[in-house]
């Protein structure tokens, strides 16, 4: 081919890719219209109250966002342009205005089953444009992945079959009517050209959306890996759990389950800042979510020990709304979406094109925080997320000893199930918009439930059984690089999740964890695969085991210092199948949209539940203010368990501290457990403004707003009635 064809065959191929460039940018001008017709928060809206704060923060940070974005689309449409440029040549072979506009109609078409495919995958990305929803509903309940993909392939097929026919019959002429072979040559060259230029965007678009790389040799290096699966609850293994876990269900032939394990708080936030320091959340200073980085207690963490010791530590997830490692964690390594403002924003930049064209390796490098974010429904790829993922801590764990630690949030808001969890437990009869994500609504008083209990763990089953498969993605990785056996893997959940079970009046209302004390909302999956295996361990362990017990195990386990002042303990002799002396759990609820009287008639409701709760920093993170803070604090349940008894004390609003039991309240241990607790009551940050047995501390001040501290204990039995319940000294 001489240089004079090379150089016609680059100019009409620049000129296609710029026509399917400037329809990108045309598909990313009308989404931003969209947008802006919305009210995107951050952008040149007037916003007023508490809002004004936040769209002042997130403003300098959107352009860089917005430039990356259309980046995208205009790469994108460009690439898009090129294919259908030679499909367009099926059938006109002449430039001008008849050429671009058939490339633009083939360019729309490739769009389409683009996004066809992709509204089968994760139908959360356009399940709130009404005039999608029948044919949306269609492929929640009948659609597979085959279908786009064979009628999308089907279609390119017949254009290139007449491409083909058409090239042959060229040939075929040229030669009869003795044109020679250069001549003949010149006539095909477009042909050829053409159909490099579509194996080209096909194998763009294949290595694009390739998660899986080859995997890193097998290193010998020391390697623990803590993976939490965000509210999965206990119940969901086994004979109850309708198969729910399957990957979870394999990794416990080679683990020992503790089967009564507790967090001291169903949130995630203060759950994992216990976990990782081995304290209760009253020692943390992190009790609530958005806690303000001022209140946190500085204290060593097990990743502090793994970093002093040499080890490279890690922290990954992909919600980082409610959950966010920052250099307290002890982690050197944090892979986790933007914290604060902007994330919250980024949930109104719905580009929509984005999750069809930026769902794989190259779009989640160049956008990680539209592509590996929980928070943007439908945008965010889970299972692309945990092969990449998985090839992280595969490499990571070649490079030296490790601590690897994940935090999967699927089963969070905003719950959105994709390909093929959606169908597996909600039949079709319910709500679409409840299928596809999950509803808030705050539980105040007098509040009903707007859907079904069955549909609300329906949707939470499926949710569950998304988050194994991705667990199953990182321990699958681990066996294929022959690091599953000598690892030492710790697979738990942060909290469990109440769907009312005992009050009928909120059977579908949304469902919650952190607001009671009980086996609902603190039971928690706790599993722990020493290397090797269990060996001749238990496989399970019926004694009472606490989140804060996982440091000081890790650390027994890696031969590593223990965390001073810790008030977690090894589990390790129960691993051994030995006993250890019996250690309560202290918990205490956390802040949530369901109002405390919700469930106790009587209890102080003090702390606010809106925007205002919160304040801005300067660099954009949302955190609790002051005076919510301290309501949070006083309107807190806080109890002791055993095993058999739960104590809780809860504040009421005439200022008393009522203290019910549940379980075995009789006896010698259920004393010592009712005195244990007022123990460590007396040590936390806020009895001191607490009023014990009616006697006011006046060495302390009132604390701000309308709090009002309790003023006596009362102590109300089973089957006991309330107005029988008398003051209690605080000592027992």
């Amino acid at each position: 081919m001489s240089v004079r064809s090379v150089a016609s065959l680059l100019r009409a191929a620049s000129g296609r890719l710029a026509l399917g460039a400037s329809l990108g940018l045309l598909l990313f001008v009308a989404e931003t219209a969209w947008l802006l017709k919305a009210g995107v928060v951050g952008v040149d809206i007037p916003l007023d109250g508490p809002y004004a704060a936040l769209a002042a923060a997130v403003r300098p940070l959107l352009p860089g966002v917005v430039l990356r974005v259309a980046t995208v689309y205009v790469v994108v449409g460009g690439l898009l342009g090129l294919g259908a440029a030679v499909l367009a040549l099926a059938w006109t072979r002449r430039g001008g205005w008849r050429a671009a506009g058939a490339t633009v109609l083939h360019w729309v078409a490739l769009f389409l089953f683009w996004a066809w495919d992709r509204a089968l995958a994760r139908p959360a990305l356009f399940d709130d444009l009404p005039t999608l929803r029948p044919v949306l509903a269609w492929l929640v309940d009948h659609g597979e992945p085959w279908q786009a993909r064979a009628a999308a392939g089907a279609w390119v097929g017949v254009h290139l079959a007449v491409l083909g026919a058409r090239g042959v019959l060229a040939l075929r002429r040229r030669a009869a009517s003795g044109a020679s072979v250069p001549e003949a040559g010149r006539g095909g060259r477009f042909w050829a050209g053409a159909l490099v230029a579509v194996g080209a965007v096909v194998a763009l678009v294949v290595v694009a959306g390739q998660g899986r790389r080859s995997v890193a040799p097998s290193g010998r290096q020391p390697l623990v890996v803590v993976i939490g699966i965000d509210a999965f609850r206990p119940d969901r293994l086994g004979p109850t759990g309708r198969g729910v876990a399957p990957h979870v269900e394999r990794f416990l032939q080679d683990a020992t389950l503790f089967t009564r394990a507790y967090t001291p708080v169903a949130q995630t936030e203060p759950a994992w800042r216990s976990l990782l320091t081995a304290r209760w959340p009253y020692r943390t200073g992190v009790r609530y979510p958005l806690t303000s980085d001022a209140r946190v207690v500085l204290a060593p963490t097990f990743a502090d020990r793994f970093s002093q010791a040499g080890w490279r530590t890690v922290f990954a997830t992909d919600c980082s709304r409610f959950h966010f490692e920052g250099p307290a964690s002890g982690f050197t390594q944090r892979w986790q979406p933007p914290r604060g403002a902007l994330n919250f924003a980024l949930e109104k930049l719905r580009y929509r094109a984005l999750g069809l064209f930026a769902d794989n390796t190259l779009g989640a490098a160049w956008v990680p925080e539209f592509i590996d974010n929980r928070a943007l429904a439908g945008i965010h790829d889970p299972m692309g997320y945990a092969e990449r993922l998985s090839q992280g801590l595969v490499n990571e764990a070649a490079s030296g000893p490790l601590l690897f630690a994940f935090h999967a949030t699927a089963a969070h808001f905003p719950g959105d199930p994709v390909y093929p969890f959606y169908r597996r437990y909600l039949p079709p009869t319910e709500p679409l918009e409840r299928r596809l994500r999950m509803h808030f609504a705050p539980v105040a008083p007098g509040a009903k439930g707007a859907w079904t209990r069955e549909g609300s763990e329906g949707l939470y089953d499926e949710l569950l059984a998304q988050a194994d498969a991705q667990v199953g993605t990182l321990l699958d990785a681990l066996r294929r690089s022959g690091r599953y056996d000598d690892a030492l893997v710790v697979l738990l959940s942060d909290h469990g999740e109440s769907f009312y079970a005992d009050r009928p009046d909120l059977a579908g209302a949304t469902s919650v964890h952190g607001a009671r004390l009980g086996d609902e909302e603190n039971r928690i999956l706790l599993a722990v695969k020493p290397p090797g295996g269990r060996g001749l361990g238990p496989a399970e362990v019926d004694a009472l085991a606490r989140l804060v017990d996982v440091g000081p195990t890790l650390l027994e386990l890696s031969g590593l210092p223990a965390l001073p002042e810790a008030d977690g303990a090894s589990l390790t002799p129960l691993l051994r199948g030995e006993d250890r002396p019996l250690a309560p759990l202290y918990a205490e609820t956390g802040y949530t949209h369901v109002s405390p009287e919700v469930f106790d008639p009587g209890h102080w409701p003090g702390a606010p539940r809106t925007f205002d709760a919160y304040r801005l920093r300067p660099d954009g993170v949302v955190e609790m203010g002051d005076v919510a803070d301290a309501a949070v604090l006083r309107e807190k349940d806080a109890g002791a368990f055993d095993g058999r008894r739960w104590w809780v004390d809860r504040p009421q609003a005439d200022g008393s501290v009522r203290r019910t039991c549940s379980g075995e309240c009789e006896g010698a241990d259920a004393e010592a457990l009712a005195a244990w607790l007022d123990d460590v009551r007396e040590r936390a940050p806020e009895s001191a403004s607490r009023r014990v047995a009616g006697h006011v501390d006046d060495r302390n001040p009132r604390p701000p707003g309308n709090v009002r501290p309790p003023q006596r204990l009362l102590r109300v039995w089973p089957g006991q009635p309330e107005g029988a319940a008398h003051p209690q000294p605080r000592g027992g």
